[in-house]
C-alpha cells in the first residue's frame, strides 16, 4: 500500500510541475509588444458644461481643439465675406486633433452680416443642431449673438458658396 500512495504523490507532483512549465510557458497579453503606459486615474466630479467651458475644458475631452491661423486678422478676413451676406453658404470650421471626415463637416448657413471681426450666421436646420451648437460654442468657433444669430470667428472657419443651394432657390422662385 505504501507504494501505491507513493505513486499517486508522484503523479500528482508531476502533474503540478507541468501545470506550472505551462503556465510559465504560455504567451502574455502584450509580451511581445512594448508595454503600454498605465492611463493615469481620471478625477471623477459633477460639473455643467457652462463650467467646462469657463475653466478652458473641451466639451470633447479635450482631444479636438479650435484651430487658428497664423498673423490672422480677423477684421480683414471677415470681409472677404461681405458677398455672401444675405445668402445661404457652407461653413467649415478648422479643428486640431480631430479626424479628416469630421473636420471637414460643411455646416449649412445663412451670412446675415459683419459685426467687429465676426461673421454673422444663422445655422440651417440639420440633425443634431443644438448639440453642435454647443460644442461651437464650446469650441469658440461661435459666440451667441442676438436672437438665433451665431458670430462666426473668420480666422478659425471658412465659408463658401453654396452653389448647389443658391442655383436651386433660383429655380423655384421661377
Amino acid at each position: 500500500m505504501a507504494s501505491k500512495q507513493s505513486s499517486r504523490r508522484w503523479i500528482v507532483l508531476g502533474l503540478v510541475v507541468l501545470g506550472v512549465v505551462v503556465v510559465a510557458t504560455l504567451p502574455r497579453r502584450g509580451s511581445d509588444e512594448a508595454e503600454e503606459p498605465v492611463p493615469e486615474p481620471v478625477e471623477v466630479r459633477e460639473a455643467s458644461p457652462a463650467q467646462d467651458r469657463e475653466q478652458g475644458r473641451e466639451l470633447d475631452g479635450g482631444l479636438a481643439s479650435r484651430r487658428v491661423a497664423e498673423g490672422c486678422d480677423p477684421v480683414e478676413e471677415s470681409l472677404k465675406y461681405e458677398e455672401l451676406v444675405g445668402r445661404r453658404a457652407l461653413a467649415v470650421l478648422s479643428w486640431n486633433g480631430m479626424s479628416e471626415k469630421a473636420a471637414n463637416l460643411e455646416i449649412p448657413v445663412h451670412v446675415v452680416g459683419i459685426e467687429d471681426g465676426s461673421v454673422g450666421v444663422r445655422f440651417m436646420q440639420i440633425p443634431m443642431r443644438a448639440q453642435y451648437i454647443g460644442i461651437w460654442l464650446g469650441s469658440e468657433h461661435i459666440r451667441a449673438g442676438e436672437k438665433d444669430v451665431f458670430l462666426l470667428d473668420p480666422c478659425s472657419a471658412t465659408i463658401i458658396e453654396w452653389t448647389a443651394m443658391e442655383r436651386g432657390a433660383e429655380n423655384d422662385d421661377q
